[in-house]
């Protein structure tokens, strides 16, 4: 009799271990303790928004430095997985996403590609009913050791949300202005670029 309870001890505890151990989630060794500094493009209606981010991670979990700031959304941390690894080639591969919330209820999910030290993806901001808010880009590279996250911010206006011309003279004064805006934003980008 003794060996009988013993024997159903031993399964049920097999069969509770088992279970426990299979839905433990797999830690990450691939992006773990990772951060990238990117440039993330928003498209509005008239203008695009173009500011710096830091990408974080860490023992399972994702955060976004620009994003975590109340002003632009207040974004806490939140979990991630890498859904596709190729570390087959010369340049390993990750596929990544994230999800992260507010405390309005309000995601921000998170899908990329890491190759290399490279970096670039998507973020996706949706109301806490899923509707989609706004959506952006991003590209960039690993943050290097004394590296440091510079916030910056900068707005342009987007080329195909100018009203069509209607032929009056009028025009002929906007368009030459428009054009010294163009240069002077021109001139703004490359300075960036140069620094």
């Amino acid at each position: 009799m003794n060996t009988i309870k013993s024997i159903a001890v031993l399964v049920a505890f097999t069969f509770f271990t088992t279970i426990v151990f299979a839905q433990k989630k797999v830690k990450d060794t691939y992006l773990h303790k990772k951060n990238y500094l990117v440039e993330v493009t928003m498209k509005g209606g008239k203008k695009t928004k173009i500011f710096a981010e830091e990408i974080g991670f860490s023992s399972g979990k994702i955060k976004t430095k620009h994003m975590m700031m109340a002003d632009n959304g207040g974004f806490v941390q939140g979990d991630y997985e890498v859904t596709k690894a190729d570390t087959t080639g010369e340049a390993r591969t990750f596929d990544f996403k994230g999800s992260i919330k507010n405390a309005k209820e309000e995601y921000l999910l998170i899908k990329g590609t890491v190759f290399g030290d490279m970096i670039d993806g998507t973020m996706t901001w949706e109301t806490s009913k899923h509707k989609v808010k706004t959506e952006m880009t991003f590209t960039g590279n690993v943050k290097e050791k004394g590296e440091k996250y510079i916030a910056a911010e900068k707005t342009v206006a987007n080329p195909n949300s100018q009203k069509a011309s209607s032929g009056k003279a009028g025009d002929a004064k906007s368009s030459g202005k428009k054009e010294k805006e163009d240069k002077s934003l021109d001139d703004e980008i490359l300075n960036d670029d140069l620094e």
